[in-house]
């Protein structure tokens, strides 16, 4: 096939490119993983068979992660963004949202108030909290703690999730919210994903008419802040885009 193509042509097949590269990994493991079990199912105890089962959930949502990702941000390229923002209990969305994800053996620490209107479009604002949550679990030691935080600041709904990692330079910061961030920090080089969630949290952000921003966290490591319009300042819409 010849011609230059449109750039969103372009950066559509750089996705499709690259969803193929990551998901082959977790397809592997799990064929490995269910032909060992198959295998010597006869031999293996009930323990090792949950084993067996743990191991393959885990890939299993990996895989899941990265395909919604991918589809996310397909999206994102065709500007295909659709924004029903309007005044909705933020407090709630992130209580939900950050239960929803598998961070392991992290521990997660939630301080929300018990409601917090903001102007916000619940589905994408929810995947914000997702792919702050699923970052700090990626980038932090195992058995650490997640903590997530919400609170109102000057008429807007301040987001927080804060991490133990290794914490990111200042020089890096821009980077990592680029489209296949490839960026790691030391010790977490052949951390897995496409390197699309902070690329996801900030579009979804500035859809909202947010901000967000790196900080060192106090006790080190990494904290994302977002901040969301409150009551009284104006969202975005999108009434002429498809539905994300």
């Amino acid at each position: 096939m010849t011609g230059t193509g449109s750039p969103h042509d372009l950066s559509r097949a750089e996705i499709a490119s690259k969803l193929a590269h990551e998901i082959r990994g977790p397809v592997s493991t799990l064929r490995g993983l269910a032909g060992t079990a198959l295998g010597h199912y006869d031999a293996l105890s009930d323990e090792e068979r949950r084993e067996f089962l743990e191991l393959i959930r885990h890939e299993a949502t990996r895989l899941e992660t990265t395909v919604e990702q991918i589809a996310i941000a397909l999206r994102l390229d065709a500007d295909a963004l659709r924004m029903e923002i309007g005044s909705h209990d933020l407090a709630g969305i992130v209580r939900v949202a950050s239960g929803s994800v598998d961070i392991g053996d992290h521990e997660l620490d939630l301080d929300l108030p018990e409601t917090l209107p903001a102007r916000v479009d619940p589905k994408h604002a929810g995947s914000i909290v997702q792919q702050l949550v699923h970052n700090a679990a990626t980038f932090s030691p195992s058995g650490t703690t997640i903590d997530v935080r919400l609170m109102p600041d000057r008429g807007e709904a301040v987001l927080s999730v804060t991490d133990r990692g290794p914490g990111i330079p200042p020089e890096r910061r821009e980077e990592v919210f680029e489209r296949f961030a490839s960026w790691r920090p030391v010790d977490y080089e052949t951390a897995p994903g496409p390197g699309l969630g902070l690329f996801i949290a900030r579009a979804l952000t500035r859809a909202h008419g947010g901000s967000i921003s790196i900080e060192d966290a106090p006790e080190g490591g990494t904290m994302l802040a977002v901040r969301f319009p409150m009551e009284g300042r104006g969202g975005t819409g999108g009434d002429d885009a498809a539905d994300l």
